[in-house]
Order: C-alpha cells, then structure tokens, then sequence
C-alpha cells in the first residue's frame, strides 16, 4: 500500500534502491529534499538510493504532496477529515501520515475543522520486531501485567516495543484478555476487522477510540484483564488509567518524554510518580540503536534492568 501511494520516481528509488525494513520515516516538504530516517539517522532520497549529498537529493512540490494525499485517502480526503484534524491519517498496512498545513477553526466552538494547504507530510513506517520486549518481559509481568509505563522521545521505538509486548503474551502462554485502544490506528493497524501485525491470540481492539471512551466502554463491555494503550498526554488520560486500574484491569501505557527526570517536569505525571500509579518504568533510548532498553524500574525508580 505504502508504495502504491507515491509517485514514480519516488516508488522507483525505494522499489530498486531502498528497502524499507530499517526505514522508519519519510518526510516530504513542499520544495525540499525527500529525508529518510534508517535506525535513527537521515538521509536524502536519490534516484540511486539514500545519500547525504543536497545536489543529488529527490525535490517535491506542492502538487506532489497534494497528489500523495490524495491517493492515501483513495481519492477522498472528506472521508478521513476526522483524523485529518487530529493531524495525521493512517491507511492500510498500519502507516501513519503526519500532516501539517494551514490549520482551519471553528471559532464558535472552539475546535479545529480541516487541515488545508498541506505544506509537509511525514510518513511514519511501523514495523513489528520480534522479541524486542523480551529482556524487559519477565519484569513485567507476575499473575497479570503489572502496571507499566513505556518512556521515550517520539520516534525512538515504544510503539513497535509495546507491540512486542503484546505478541509475548500469546508467545509465553499468558491466557490474559488483552485490550488494545489504538487511537491512531498504529498498534494493530486495523484493516476491514484484520490486524495488519502478529499481536497474538488474545487481543481485542478499539481502533480510533478516545481514551475517555476505550477505557470506560472497554472495561465494562470486553472485561480485560490488561488494556494496552498508546501516547498518555493529558490529565484526563491519566484519569481513565486510574479508572482502569480501579476496576481491577492493569494498564500498559506509552509517554513521550526524555526520560524519567524529564517526564516529572510534564503536568500531572509527577504526581502519578509520587502516587505509584505505575509499578514498572522502561525507558527506551537510541544508545545503541532504536528501542534500546536504558532501564527498567519499579514503583520507587530503582533500576532493575537495563541493556
């Protein structure tokens, strides 16, 4: 699907040229070079593969952005506005598309309405790496999935780690109901009802859910016994994790931060800290490559695992 979305000289280069397994993101700008992210690094995009060379680099222009999106969305943009809005679009196979443009408000209510005028794209290459969680696994889990936190910058690698996560269950026989709240259709990658990667045996999912709805409606509906959830941002995230975990369902969750210092500093997650809310941190770094295990901790922050 990826490919079929790009224009020819852009799906030549990566056909012949480039193969996509280390490719993490493919940022298009209007009337810049084609970047590439490989296990961390960038590169340009030339019609004879990845350089570091501005004079060989692949240029696109307005019109090729626009006609990209326009062959993501099937020739329908309207039909995905309500991700649109959200900043991104998700097509099959799990791909994510970060878009930015000219951002349009409803000021009456207060909201955004469209994105227009689409100026960058970045597409996002998800990836399922078996056994990436696996050092970190027995850490987390006693009859059920402790409470777990996943920390990291974005683009380090906690979406492929929390996906690992979840295949293992299945992969060491842990008959635990797992629920996924895929908001933006990255964990799983629905697809026509299908999970697009090997999750395992024992997983639902809710894919483009608001977390205030998955948690509550997930609870009472699909009785899990763990909730698998990406990107924790605001205070009323945090209160469905609560709700969650005082009903009795263990939470895994992702956050964007450096590391554990850093993520103090964020409204409401010192408190979560102070609290326990989670019984096990991982902080994820690119040390000696993406989604490199810095350190897993316990509820006081001492250091029981680390790469």
């Amino acid at each position: 699907m990826l490919l079929e979305i790009l224009p020819a000289k852009l799906k030549q280069a990566f056909e012949n040229k480039v193969s996509l397994s280390g490719v993490s993101e493919i940022r298009l700008r209007v009337n810049k070079p084609v970047a590439v992210n490989v296990k961390g690094k960038l590169y340009y995009l030339a019609e004879y593969g990845l350089c570091s060379k501005l004079k060989d680099a692949i240029f696109v222009d307005y019109e090729t952005i626009k006609n990209i999106l326009y062959s993501a969305t099937e020739a329908s943009v309207y039909s995905v506005n309500n991700q649109l809005k959200e900043g991104f679009i998700t097509i099959k196979g799990g791909y994510r598309i970060g878009i930015v443009g000219e951002v349009v408000y409803d000021d009456l209510v207060e909201k955004v309405v469209t994105i227009r005028n689409i100026s960058s794209l970045n597409i996002r290459i998800p990836h399922f790496i078996k056994d990436c969680s696996k050092p970190a696994f027995n850490y987390l889990i006693e009859d059920t999935f402790l409470n777990t936190l996943i920390i990291s910058p974005p683009g380090v690698g906690k979406t492929t780690f929390l996906r690992d996560l979840i295949f293992q269950i299945s992969e060491n026989n842990f008959a635990l109901n797992s629920l996924i709240l895929d908001e933006r259709y990255e964990i799983a990658g629905m697809s026509d009802g299908e999970c697009q990667f090997n999750i395992g045996q024992f997983v639902d999912v809710m894919s483009g859910v608001k977390k205030k709805y998955g948690f509550e409606v997930g609870v009472r509906s699909m009785s899990p016994n763990v909730i698998f959830t990406d990107e924790l941002a605001t205070v009323d995230d945090i209160h469905s994790v609560e709700y969650a975990i005082a009903c009795g369902v263990s939470v895994v969750a992702t956050v964007h931060s450096k590391n554990i210092s850093t993520l103090k500093t964020k409204p409401n997650f010192d408190k979560v800290i102070k609290d326990k809310l989670f019984k096990r941190y991982i902080v994820l770094s690119t040390r000696n490559g993406l989604g490199t295990i810095e350190g897993v901790y316990d509820e006081n922050l001492n250091l029981i695992y680390r790469e």
